[in-house]
Protein backbone atom coordinates (compact mmCIF):
# COMPACT_ATOMS: atom_id res chain seq x y z
CA UNK A 1 0.00 0.00 0.00
CA UNK A 2 1.10 3.56 -0.53
CA UNK A 3 0.52 4.62 2.68
CA UNK A 4 3.13 2.22 4.01
CA UNK A 5 5.73 2.98 1.54
CA UNK A 6 5.39 6.77 2.55
CA UNK A 7 6.37 5.45 6.20
CA UNK A 8 8.96 3.54 5.16
CA UNK A 9 10.68 6.47 2.97
CA UNK A 10 9.95 8.68 5.71
CA UNK A 11 11.68 6.45 8.45
CA UNK A 12 14.55 5.95 6.30
CA UNK A 13 15.01 9.52 5.78
CA UNK A 14 14.69 10.33 9.10
CA UNK A 15 17.29 7.76 10.26
CA UNK A 16 19.97 8.85 8.06
CA UNK A 17 19.02 12.95 8.78
CA UNK A 18 20.01 11.49 12.69
CA UNK A 19 23.43 10.49 11.41
CA UNK A 20 24.49 14.21 11.77
CA UNK A 21 25.78 15.97 14.53
CA UNK A 22 23.85 18.88 14.60
CA UNK A 23 19.73 18.61 13.11
CA UNK A 24 17.86 21.33 12.66
CA UNK A 25 14.39 20.34 11.85
CA UNK A 26 12.89 23.79 9.60
CA UNK A 27 9.82 24.98 10.88
CA UNK A 28 9.15 22.49 13.30
CA UNK A 29 8.81 24.79 16.45
CA UNK A 30 8.30 23.36 19.61
CA UNK A 31 10.54 20.55 19.78
CA UNK A 32 9.54 16.93 18.35
CA UNK A 33 6.42 18.32 17.61
CA UNK A 34 2.81 16.93 15.81
CA UNK A 35 4.16 14.32 13.24
CA UNK A 36 8.18 14.12 14.32
CA UNK A 37 6.87 12.77 17.80
CA UNK A 38 7.07 8.88 16.95
CA UNK A 39 10.39 9.40 15.57
CA UNK A 40 11.76 11.35 18.44
CA UNK A 41 14.12 8.31 19.54
CA UNK A 42 15.96 8.05 16.13
CA UNK A 43 17.81 11.73 17.41
CA UNK A 44 18.58 10.55 20.69
CA UNK A 45 22.46 10.14 19.52
CA UNK A 46 22.22 14.05 18.26
CA UNK A 47 21.97 17.46 19.03
CA UNK A 48 18.63 17.96 17.55
CA UNK A 49 17.26 21.59 17.18
CA UNK A 50 13.89 23.28 16.08
CA UNK A 51 13.65 26.51 14.30
CA UNK A 52 10.20 28.72 13.68
CA UNK A 53 9.63 32.35 13.25
CA UNK A 54 7.28 32.32 16.72
CA UNK A 55 9.03 32.72 19.68
CA UNK A 56 6.05 31.14 21.41
CA UNK A 57 7.02 27.76 19.87
CA UNK A 58 9.58 27.85 22.17
CA UNK A 59 12.00 26.97 18.99
CA UNK A 60 15.82 26.48 19.98
CA UNK A 61 16.42 29.06 17.09
CA UNK A 62 13.98 31.85 16.52
CA UNK A 63 14.24 33.70 13.05
CA UNK A 64 13.11 34.53 9.28
CA UNK A 65 13.47 31.32 6.73
CA UNK A 66 14.57 34.17 3.89
CA UNK A 67 17.78 35.24 6.23
CA UNK A 68 18.41 32.09 8.61
CA UNK A 69 20.41 33.45 11.49
CA UNK A 70 23.13 30.31 11.45
CA UNK A 71 26.68 30.69 9.87
CA UNK A 72 27.30 28.73 6.05
CA UNK A 73 27.48 25.07 7.17
CA UNK A 74 26.91 24.91 10.64
CA UNK A 75 24.76 22.21 10.71
CA UNK A 76 24.87 18.69 9.52
CA UNK A 77 21.36 17.47 8.35
CA UNK A 78 18.53 19.32 7.77
CA UNK A 79 14.41 18.58 8.47
CA UNK A 80 11.89 21.05 6.55
CA UNK A 81 8.43 19.30 6.44
CA UNK A 82 4.98 21.61 5.39
CA UNK A 83 7.14 24.71 5.44
CA UNK A 84 7.73 26.02 2.35
CA UNK A 85 4.61 26.94 1.17
CA UNK A 86 3.71 29.11 3.91
CA UNK A 87 6.46 31.56 3.06
CA UNK A 88 6.90 34.22 1.11
CA UNK A 89 9.83 33.38 -1.19
CA UNK A 90 10.39 29.49 -1.82
CA UNK A 91 13.76 29.53 -3.98
CA UNK A 92 15.59 32.05 -1.39
CA UNK A 93 14.21 29.92 1.71
CA UNK A 94 16.09 26.98 0.13
CA UNK A 95 19.19 28.28 -0.76
CA UNK A 96 19.62 29.49 3.06
CA UNK A 97 18.91 25.62 3.82
CA UNK A 98 21.40 24.99 1.19
CA UNK A 99 23.83 27.64 2.66
CA UNK A 100 23.62 26.47 6.66
CA UNK A 101 23.99 22.81 5.77
CA UNK A 102 27.38 21.47 5.57
CA UNK A 103 28.63 20.31 2.09
CA UNK A 104 27.34 16.30 1.96
CA UNK A 105 24.69 17.40 4.61
CA UNK A 106 20.77 15.01 4.10
CA UNK A 107 18.23 17.20 3.81
CA UNK A 108 14.27 15.84 4.23
CA UNK A 109 11.76 17.78 2.84
CA UNK A 110 8.28 17.76 2.08
CA UNK A 111 5.92 20.14 0.56
CA UNK A 112 2.13 19.73 -0.54
CA UNK A 113 0.97 19.66 -4.71
CA UNK A 114 -2.77 19.38 -5.08
CA UNK A 115 -4.13 20.05 -1.10
CA UNK A 116 -6.75 22.57 0.35
CA UNK A 117 -5.63 25.58 1.32
CA UNK A 118 -4.60 25.69 5.22
CA UNK A 119 -3.60 29.14 6.49
CA UNK A 120 -3.64 29.68 10.04
CA UNK A 121 -4.89 33.16 10.71
CA UNK A 122 -2.95 35.55 12.81
CA UNK A 123 -0.18 33.02 12.69
CA UNK A 124 0.74 31.88 8.91
CA UNK A 125 -0.67 32.35 5.81
CA UNK A 126 -0.85 29.92 2.64
CA UNK A 127 1.19 30.90 -0.57
CA UNK A 128 1.98 27.80 -2.43
CA UNK A 129 1.54 24.87 -4.40
CA UNK A 130 4.74 22.53 -5.88
CA UNK A 131 4.77 20.30 -8.49
CA UNK A 132 7.67 18.34 -10.52
CA UNK A 133 8.94 20.91 -12.18
CA UNK A 134 9.27 22.99 -9.00
CA UNK A 135 11.13 20.16 -7.26
CA UNK A 136 13.92 20.54 -9.45
CA UNK A 137 14.48 24.00 -9.25
CA UNK A 138 14.23 23.58 -5.60
CA UNK A 139 16.60 21.10 -5.48
CA UNK A 140 19.52 22.42 -8.09
CA UNK A 141 23.02 22.04 -6.50
CA UNK A 142 21.73 19.08 -4.49
CA UNK A 143 22.88 15.37 -5.34
CA UNK A 144 21.19 12.10 -4.25
CA UNK A 145 17.73 13.45 -4.85
CA UNK A 146 15.30 10.80 -4.22
CA UNK A 147 11.39 12.08 -4.77
CA UNK A 148 8.90 10.03 -3.54
CA UNK A 149 4.72 11.24 -4.33
CA UNK A 150 2.60 11.05 -1.31
CA UNK A 151 -0.29 8.74 -3.66
CA UNK A 152 -1.62 9.41 -6.83
CA UNK A 153 -4.94 11.06 -8.06
CA UNK A 154 -7.16 9.75 -5.22
CA UNK A 155 -5.22 10.08 -2.21
CA UNK A 156 -4.75 14.21 -3.41
CA UNK A 157 -9.00 13.83 -4.16
CA UNK A 158 -9.13 12.19 -0.75
CA UNK A 159 -7.95 15.89 1.58
CA UNK A 160 -10.51 17.77 -0.21
CA UNK A 161 -13.08 15.28 1.20
CA UNK A 162 -15.54 17.15 4.19
CA UNK A 163 -14.20 16.30 7.53
CA UNK A 164 -11.20 14.43 6.33
CA UNK A 165 -8.74 15.01 9.45
CA UNK A 166 -11.88 12.29 11.57
CA UNK A 167 -12.03 10.20 8.38
CA UNK A 168 -7.67 9.74 8.13
CA UNK A 169 -7.47 6.31 8.15
CA UNK A 170 -10.13 4.74 5.63
CA UNK A 171 -9.33 7.54 3.16
CA UNK A 172 -6.04 6.72 3.00
CA UNK A 173 -6.67 3.05 2.70
CA UNK A 174 -9.17 3.62 -0.04
CA UNK A 175 -7.47 6.49 -1.89
CA UNK A 176 -3.76 4.10 -2.05
CA UNK A 177 -5.64 1.48 -2.90
CA UNK A 178 -7.29 3.15 -5.88
CA UNK A 179 -4.27 4.73 -7.10
CA UNK A 180 -2.57 1.58 -6.90
CA UNK A 181 -4.92 -0.33 -8.49
CA UNK A 182 -5.09 2.34 -11.45
CA UNK A 183 -1.34 3.23 -10.85
CA UNK A 184 -2.37 6.97 -10.64
CA UNK A 185 0.96 8.17 -8.22
CA UNK A 186 2.24 7.47 -11.85
CA UNK A 187 1.02 10.15 -13.33
CA UNK A 188 1.48 14.03 -12.44
CA UNK A 189 -1.03 14.69 -9.82
CA UNK A 190 -0.58 14.13 -6.00
CA UNK A 191 -1.44 15.32 -2.50
CA UNK A 192 2.77 16.23 -2.12
CA UNK A 193 6.19 15.26 -2.91
CA UNK A 194 8.72 14.02 0.06
CA UNK A 195 12.59 14.41 -0.62
CA UNK A 196 15.41 13.23 0.54
CA UNK A 197 18.52 14.64 -1.08
CA UNK A 198 22.33 15.67 0.07
CA UNK A 199 23.64 18.98 -0.73
CA UNK A 200 26.37 18.58 -3.26
CA UNK A 201 30.16 18.27 -2.17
Amino acid sequence: MAEKKDTVFIKESLEKVAEGRIVLDVGGGERFGKWMRPYEALFKNCDYRSFDYDSSTNADVVGDIHAIPLPDASVDSIICSSVLEHVINPIVAMRELSRILRPGGPIFFYVPSTYPYHARKGHYADYWRFFDDTIEILFEGFSEVNVHKRGGYFMALSFFCPGQHRLRGILDLVASSLDTALKTHERSTTAGYYVFARKAK
